[in-house]
């Protein structure tokens, strides 16, 4: 790995000095990014490679939101079958409690919504070179384009990544976007975009699953037991037109036509089944014959506002859409004799013999009206009904084709009043129809899409806007899903009813002065019912959910050093169920990360260098994938991003 990190550093010192010796004074594009400074609160927010609070896109309140097909590009519905790149995107928002008040149709799993990276009438192309010490490391290069003035912009953007992984493991990224934003008329905005991520030679990470009821024997990290050859090759694209007009002063559209790809031509998962506490196993290598997602989405979205003296009414008719169609399954495994974990094989690949796939389509329509009410010192009100139509076809060879008709009315409620100039409170109801993604790679029925199911979430709290401009929020939640987790047979399927009840706690701002916090808590009641828990074949605590997760990241500017600030991330997470009947508990944990950020100019450029040292106790832990199924957590790792903006 020497010569491709001593290649992007070449790269990077040699664009550098070319662009500090033309370059004008720039407006910064990049290094002014800082997840912690700019978050609002610590329910979830990322920017770049930076992200803080408690929640992101797969853990909002135990549940993950893009697993549920929660995704929003710019506020408006996409269906996404894999992750977009950062040279598209410039961040994302979590969307729940406080943060989903006045959000138009709010998804009991809570919502990611992403933003497209900005551009205006400044020149600026934006440079970081990541280094670790493990010998990973990356180049990204982000432009924006002014082509005529106050009317026509482009982001551009291209990456390369050398990613080394907790398990020892590696793999090759390319990534790149193009995007317009086109402002033909005053109050109009159309943005084309696409973008493509390329994933090369990424080694299948072990999965130790132990014979018996309790925890793997710690194995070594950052080692590689093998093979080479198992690797993954995958080609993600996404592409489409977005655009919001403001066609008179109480009339507004938004409009979105979204087409993404996932293509595998390559996937092997590796498991190290009846794993003993002398830490020997039987070695499983499953390979899976091309595997693909592609699916079409959009909405039309139309409001009309009226202003009533001090009041402000928005009512909204929307109408969504998609068509995913996915080719799955067709594995086939080799088992190799009993060994210790950590030797290495270094054996031929096996001749796997592919069986027949499995072919589905989902289509789902919906539509919706909803009323935004707004009233400036006294408070706020959202109700929101939609209707969707889901439809489900799964072609199974040998078996007759599977067909899933659902219809359901999917209202929402939500509350806000404002009894003083600082303090609110609020309150919500929404029910959905969300999807559950695909059984684990450590399941019988690995890679098999789930059915989509009915959820229902209801919260209340407060918001106080504190002296200083620190933001506190205190709420109670509880979200009701359907239960999936392997059963007996190991087949991941719906195993009862699951209720996710807590109370969550945020403050974020400066807490004195050079001092700024994003602070978060949850502390929850995760509860399984129904018939299997009842006769003991599945525990009353739902699969690796904790009943704490606490988190704070912290930045002070140290006086007299202009643009320098020390920085503190810490993560505790509690006690969890580490499998389906609860016969085994992970331990709680904490991670601590901390470092420095040092903003500088760069000749004419303005820069920025963060440097952290992650897991800085090089605490151990196991991360679970399924029922009885871990992958080693990252050990402690050095990191350097130098960001300039030329």
């Amino acid at each position: 790995m020497v010569l491709p990190i001593w290649q992007l550093c070449r790269a990077s010192i040699r664009l550098a000095a070319c662009s500090a010796a033309l370059a004008a004074p720039a407006a910064a594009q990049r290094v002014t990014d800082n997840a912690a400074t700019n978050a609002e609160d610590a329910f979830g927010s990322s920017i770049g490679n930076e992200r803080v609070g408690l929640y992101s896109g797969s853990d909002v309140r135990g549940f993950s939101p893009v697993t549920a097909n929660n995704i929003r590009l710019e506020g408006l519905y996409f269906d996404r079958p894999a992750a977009f790149t950062d040279r598209l995107v410039q961040g994302n928002v979590v969307r729940v409690g406080l943060t989903a008040q006045n959000y138009l149709f709010p998804a009991p799993t809570g919502i990611v919504d992403y933003r497209i990276r900005p551009a205006g009438n400044d020149f600026v192309l934006s440079t970081m070179l990541g280094l670790n010490s493990w010998g990973g490391g990356r180049l990204e290069l982000d432009a924006q384009i002014p082509i005529v003035k106050d009317q026509l912009s482009l982001v551009a953007g291209a990456a390369g990544f050398v990613d080394e992984l907790a398990p020892g493991n590696q793999s090759f990224f390319g990534s790149y976007a193009l995007a317009a934003r086109w402002r033909p008329a005053p109050g109009v905005e159309v943005i084309p975009f696409w973008s493509r991520i390329d994933l090369y030679n990424r080694e299948a990470a072990p999965l130790y699953t132990p014979g018996g009821a309790f925890l793997p024997p710690p194995v070594q990290r950052r080692h590689f037991p093998g093979p080479e050859w198992a690797d993954q090759r995958n080609t993600v694209l996404h592409y489409g037109i977005l655009t919001k007009a403001r066609l008179t002063p109480e009339w507004q559209l938004a409009a979105g036509l979204f087409r993404s790809t996932s293509d595998s031509a390559t996937n092997y998962a590796q498991n190290f089944t009846d794993m003993r506490a002398d830490a020997t196993a039987i070695r499983r290598i499953t390979a899976d014959p091309r595997q693909t997602l592609a699916g079409t989405s959009g909405e039309l979205r139309l409001s009309r506002t009226f202003i009533d003296g001090p009041r402000r009414h928005t009512l909204h008719a929307a109408l969504r859409g998609r068509d995913r169609a996915s080719l799955y399954g067709g594995g086939a495994s080799f088992s190799y004799d009993r060994a210790p974990v950590e030797a290495v094989l270094t054996g031929a690949r096996p001749d796997f013999v592919f069986g027949p796939q499995i072919s589905e389509r989902v289509r789902q329509a919906i539509a919706g009206i909803a009323y935004d009410g707004r009233w400036p010192g006294v408070g706020s009100l959202s109700l929101g009904m939609q209707h969707t139509w889901y439809r489900k076809r799964v072609d199974r060879p040998g078996v007759p084709l599977a067909r899933t008709d659902d219809e359901a009315w999917l209202p929402n409620v939500t509350v806000a009043a404002e009894m003083t100039g600082r303090l609110a409170l609020y309150g919500s109801f929404t029910r959905g129809l969300e999807e559950t993604g695909l059984a684990p790679d450590s399941a019988a029925n690995r890679t098999e899409a789930l059915p989509a199911i009915m959820t229902s979430q209801v919260d209340a709290g407060l918001r106080w806007n504190a002296p200083g401009g620190i933001n506190m929020v205190a709420g109670l939640f509880e979200v009701r899903k359907p239960y999936f987790a392997a059963d007996e047979a190991n087949v991941f399927r719906e195993l009862g009813n699951v209720r996710h009840r807590g109370i969550e706690l945020s403050a974020a701002g400066p807490v004195v002065p050079g001092l700024t916090i994003v602070a978060g808590a949850v502390l929850m009641q995760p509860r399984v019912t129904g018939p299997a828990v009842a006769l003991g074949r599945v525990g009353k605590r739902p699969l690796g959910q904790p009943s704490r997760l606490l988190t704070l990241a912290a930045q002070y500017a140290i006086a007299g050093i202009e643009g320098l600030a020390l920085t503190l991330n810490v993560t505790n997470r509690g006690t969890r169920a580490a499998d389906t009947r609860n016969l085994v508990e992970l331990p709680a944990r904490s991670i601590l990360d901390a470092g420095f950020r040092w903003r500088f100019d760069l000749g004419a450029s303005p820069a920025l260098l963060r440097v952290q040292l992650l897991n800085l106790t090089n605490a151990y832990d196991w991360a679970l994938v399924g029922s009885g199924s871990y992958q080693v957590n990252a050990p402690r790792q050095l990191t350097m991003f130098l960001t300039v903006d030329f």
